[in-house]
């Protein structure tokens, strides 16, 4: 048909986009090694759910954008077909796809497919353009790549269509059922000749074949990138359970955290590659919302930035790359080396590939003057994981933001200074309050409660651990907590013990602020503790300590069942174990979900069933349950001055308070959140007409 035409545009095209994607990977064969090539069966199952099945596409709050997505998502993956087809043809204007063609039932299902798609695609831009153009909706980066990239996406379907409509016209006397679109189009083209039919199929398969080259080069340009990056970085995700931080290697490495552009990881790079800038990210992000110095997709935006510039700088080490190649495929023998051969894919990217000298001295650097991020910015992050559980690609913020702290505390010691108080006050006295470690059971001195010390064999006589928390056992308001919830195992004739004063803080907020020497410290010290006595069941009143036990304990030999306390009164309650009255409050309650119950850990229903056994018909805050908003506290951050924008407990108490109708009763389960809320009330002028309990108080003030 136009086979020097189709050549030409190849060859150039696909010359041109080795060039460009050339400079892409040398940020990620210069970064950090991290494997991610095991449990390819549960990669691959992630892969189809969330890559191909779009399944966080229409979450909340952005439904009709991401259904929109899943239209040109579909089309797009069906058009590659007819791209195949459009390169044949452009060699053999004769070509019919096996299979997926009109002779066959399979083929002509594709067809009406395929033509149902174009439609769909076009209906799925056009709510895009709207947004862009007409609503520009402001979590969007507003730009002309997207309108340009949206222009090419109907440019690839429409050029496709027209293609099947002028073989239609050219080889069928009617339009077929299976060409519902492509057949109206050529009942239009009916009654031209055969050469200016030939002549328009000619067109459409070089105008289709001219915009996918141009389309494949302009992607790895800009933010689109995420078309060819995106369905690689949901495989190559992170498969331990979220909320767990990775665990570093004091003993054995020299520098710890993320100082420069090269210390990320590959998969980081990669993040930043298939970042889209939907936004995503800031809708529900308490320091987005508030006002601070933080937008992970700016984060994203800055870092991508920068490694495109770097990488002009970058040698590509072709024969590094095919060495590791024959490491990885076992035949390593063809080339020599003084090093010994790394076994197995994982090891031969474990030696990773390092910059000369010269160029090393020159890698940006991630956090401070004359780096890519402001100290602001990484120390604003509340690590609530909206962030992370809003992106539809799986970009993993957490991990980034905390290895940046990890860095500045550990290496350059240089964080806020309220964090130096709260560290110092940890690693003295085993609490960020610094009161004193032998008054941690100072609160339930007259409530003869059991301790693990005084039982011969406390795993044998006691069922549960009640691990208090520092909170529990020094805060004053959180106190009442602890001892509401002392009725309520007793009432239910629980066996429960604490550990008292060898319990010690689990360290969530030290490792979440960067400090994990302090961190690995104070948790060594509390699983071998735990081990000590046998326990194996350990109930929590605070999220923070439940998911540093129950998720991060294991890296240290401690292998525990945790229970959040909202899980144990509603399976008490359940097992008719314990029979509350009914609340007779007189006003209205919502539920504040907090982020490390919630989302991190996926607990929303059992404090909502506690409740609700005591009669309370729970008004829904619009952001709830895992949409849940940030208290402000978590990530250490309920340490640090919060000097930037709007509270964020604020900003959360407003929530409620319109709920509420500015009168009624937000309920916790949280220490943080409970003081976050209760500090929020009060600062807003609502201390009048609205208070903070937790559902432990609630449910005990029923009990006789």
């Amino acid at each position: 048909m136009a086979p020097i035409p189709a050549a030409l545009i190849f060859l150039v095209g696909f010359g041109l986009f080795a060039y460009i994607m050339s400079f892409r990977i040398r940020p990620l064969l210069f970064a950090r090694h991290d494997n991610r090539v095991d449990d390819p069966q549960e990669r691959t199952a992630k892969l189809l759910e969330f890559g191909f099945g779009q399944k966080r596409m229409p979450s909340k709050p952005e439904k009709v954008a991401g259904l929109a997505h899943i239209l040109i998502f579909g089309a797009f993956i069906l058009a590659q077909l007819g791209t195949m087809n459009s390169i044949a043809l452009a060699f053999d204007a004769n070509f019919v796809m096996p299979l997926f063609n009109a002779g066959t039932g399979i083929g002509r299902a594709y067809l009406f497919l395929k033509d149902l798609l174009v439609l769909a695609a076009t209906l799925g831009a056009g709510t895009f353009l709207y947004y862009r153009l007409i609503a520009k909706k402001e979590r969007m980066t507003q730009s002309w790549e997207g309108v340009f990239i949206l222009g090419m996406i109907l440019g690839v379907v429409w050029s496709d269509a027209l293609i099947d409509a002028s073989e239609v016209a050219l080889h069928m006397q009617t339009s077929p059922w299976f060409f519902p679109l492509a057949g109206l189009i050529a009942n239009g083209l009916r009654g031209m000749s055969e050469g200016a039919l030939h002549g328009i199929m000619t067109a459409g398969v070089l105008l289709h074949v001219t915009i996918v080259v141009a389309f494949l080069n302009f992607l790895p340009l800009g933010k689109h990138f995420h078309i060819i990056t995106g369905l690689p970085t949901v495989f190559f995700q992170r498969t331990t359970p979220q909320g767990q931080l990775s665990k570093l290697d004091l003993e054995n490495s020299t520098s710890f955290g993320a100082a420069k552009l090269t210390d990320l990881s590959w998969k980081e790079v990669l993040d930043t590659y298939s970042c889209t800038e939907c936004g995503r990210c800031q809708t529900y992000c308490p320091t987005y919302v508030t006002g601070k110095p933080l937008s992970h997709k700016e984060v994203n935006r800055a870092i991508r930035r920068t490694a495109t510039e770097f990488s002009k700088s970058m040698p590509l080490p072709i024969a590094q790359l095919a060495q590791m190649a024959a490491r990885i495929t076992g035949t390593e023998e063809a080339f020599a080396s003084d090093k010994p051969a790394a076994e197995g894919a994982a090891g031969a990217m474990a030696q990773g590939m390092q910059l000369p000298p010269e160029l090393a001295e020159k890698v940006p650097n991630l956090v401070g003057e004359g780096g890519i991020l402001p100290d602001e910015t990484v120390w604003a992050c509340t690590t609530c994981g909206w962030c992370e559980q809003a992106c539809p690609v799986f970009i993993e913020q957490l991990p980034r933001i905390v290895d940046m702290r990890r860095n500045l505390v550990l290496m350059e010691s240089r964080f806020p200074d309220e964090a130096a108080r709260v560290f110092k006050n940890m690693e003295n006295q085993g609490n960020p309050w610094g009161l004193g470690s032998n008054r941690r059971a100072e609160w339930c001195a007259d409530l003869d409660v059991p301790l693990a010390a005084n039982a011969a064999e406390a795993a044998k006589e006691y069922e549960y651990l009640f691990f208090v928390g520092c909170a529990g056992s020094f805060d004053e308001r959180q106190k009442k907590v602890s001892r509401a919830l002392i009725k309520i195992l007793k009432e239910a004739k629980v066996t429960f013990c604490i550990l008292g004063e060898e319990e010690t803080c689990t360290g969530d907020a030290a490792r979440r602020l960067g400090n994990e020497y302090l961190f690995q410290a104070l948790a060594q010290q509390n699983v071998d503790t735990l081990n000590r006595y046998g326990m194996k069941k350990i109930i929590t009143q605070c999220p923070h300590c439940f998911n540093t036990i129950g998720k991060e304990y294991p890296q240290f030999g401690g292998e525990f069942k945790v229970l959040h306390h909202s899980e144990v009164i509603a399976q008490l309650v359940a097992d008719g174990k314990l029979k509350p009255g009914q609340a007779a409050l007189g006003e209205e309650v919502t539920y504040h979900d907090s982020c490390y119950l919630a989302r991190h850990n996926g607990i929303s229903e059992a404090p909502r069933q506690t409740l609700v056994s005591l009669g309370i018909k729970v008004k829904e805050m619009n952001r709830s349950r895992t949409e849940t908003f940030c208290c402000g506290a978590g990530g250490g951050r309920m340490w640090l001055e919060e000097k930037l924008g709007q509270r964020v407990n604020q900003n959360r108490v407003d929530e409620a308070a319109s709920t509420l109708g500015n009168k009624g009763t937000v309920a916790t389960s949280c220490p943080f959140c409970l003081t976050m809320i209760k500090d929020g009330i009060n600062e807003t002028g609502r201390g009048e007409s609205m208070q903070a309990k937790d559902i432990a108080e609630l449910v005990a003030a029923q009990l006789p």
